[in-house]
C-alpha cells in the first residue's frame, strides 16, 4: 500500500481496529517533491538525453543494482533490476551522456498521471557526483515530459542527509509518501 504518510497511517489503524494483525513488513518513506515551473537552463550544453539503448543495457542494469544497494535501507536488487528493464523496454529509461557519448548518469519514468511524469531511479555513479549531472539531467526529464504534454515530474526522496539535491533546486516539498508491504 502506498500514499501520502496520514492516509497510510489511517488505513493500518483502521486495519488494525478490525482486527487484522499487524505483521513485521516494510515500511518505507519518502518526501515527495515536484519539478519547478521556472525555466531552467542547460548547463551541458554537449551532452545528450537519450533512452538506454541496447549497447548500453548492461550498464543500466549494473547502475540499477548499485541504485538499489546505496538506498538506504537497501532496496530488492531483483525487483529494481526488474524495474530497470521494464523501463528500458518502454523506452522510458534514460541517460545523459557527455559529448564523447559515454553514459554519465540514468533516470527513468516510472508511473505517470494525467499532468506528471514520475522520474525514477536517477543515478549518477559517485566518482561523477557533486558535478552538477544529477541535476542536469532531471531538467532534462522534465522538459521531455514537457514535450509530451506533461505539466511537471515527481520525484521521491528518500535522503535523509543534510544538501538534498531536489531542495537545492528549488523543487517544491509536496509532504511525506509512505508505503506499507501488506504481505
Amino acid at each position: 500500500m502506498s500514499g501520502p504518510e496520514s492516509v497510510v497511517k489511517h488505513y493500518l489503524e483502521c486495519r488494525e481496529r478490525l482486527g487484522a494483525k499487524s505483521q513485521s513488513s516494510t515500511i518505507r518513506s519518502f518526501k515527495l517533491f515536484q519539478t519547478c515551473n521556472s525555466d531552467e537552463s542547460l548547463k551541458f550544453e554537449d551532452y545528450n538525453l537519450s533512452p538506454v539503448s541496447s549497447i548500453d543495457w548492461a550498464r543500466a542494469r549494473v547502475w540499477a543494482q548499485q541504485f538499489a544497494l546505496e538506498a538506504d535501507p537497501p532496496m530488492d536488487i531483483s525487483a529494481i533490476t526488474q524495474m530497470a528493464k521494464q523501463m528500458h523496454t518502454s523506452k522510458n529509461l534514460f541517460m545523459l551522456t557527455n559529448p564523447q557519448n559515454h553514459p554519465c548518469a540514468m533516470a527513468g519514468f516510472g508511473r505517470s498521471t494525467d499532468r506528471y511524469r514520475i522520474i525514477n531511479m536517477l543515478y549518477v555513479p559517485k566518482e561523477l557526483r557533486g558535478l552538477g549531472l544529477g541535476e542536469e539531467l532531471i531538467t532534462r526529464m522534465t522538459f521531455y515530459a514537457r514535450d509530451l504534454g506533461y505539466d511537471d515530474c515527481l520525484l521521491f526522496s528518500e535522503w535523509k542527509g543534510g544538501h538534498n539535491l531536489y531542495v537545492r533546486m528549488g523543487c517544491k516539498n509536496l509532504g511525506k509518501f509512505t508505503e506499507y508491504d501488506l504481505a
